[in-house]
């Protein structure tokens, strides 16, 4: 057999190994390895557009307080959107600029998903996380 060929064929293998079949898993504070949550995305209008209304563009995920509340965030994730969206559009853009701002609204949307559930911060979801927030 060629040597030449040996290697290429080891070579293919290690690639197709690192593509396919080396996924690393995500520890959460739950034991084992999990996937990472995958962020909710929104797009929504801050103010009037017709005067000069901005745009807030904003990707987030949940820390849930257990497994179960992870369950019902999955179950209820239309509700969760259809509320995002309207708390997010309801928001004035020049507070969101600001630190203050953007933790209020953190706060707001924990206190907000966590009523849907009819859970707590310690029940439900204990944290929001941006993946991004830009204004425009």
């Amino acid at each position: 057999m060629n040597p030449n060929f040996s290697l290429l064929r080891h070579f293919l293998a290690f690639c197709m190994f690192v593509l396919v079949g080396a996924q690393p898993a995500l520890a959460n504070d739950h034991g084992g390895g999990a996937a990472a949550p995958e962020p909710l995305k929104f797009v929504v209008n801050l103010g009037d557009p017709a005067k000069g209304g901005k745009y807030l563009q904003v990707q987030m995920v949940f820390e849930a307080a257990s497994p179960e509340a992870d369950h019902h965030l999955a179950a209820h994730r239309p509700r969760i959107q259809h509320a995002m969206i309207l708390l997010l559009s309801s928001q004035d853009a020049a507070n969101l600029l600001t630190l203050k701002g953007k933790k209020d609204l953190m706060e707001e949307i924990i206190d907000t998903v966590n009523h849907l559930l009819h859970e707590t911060e310690k029940t439900g979801v204990k944290e929001v996380f941006f993946t991004s927030f830009i204004i425009q």
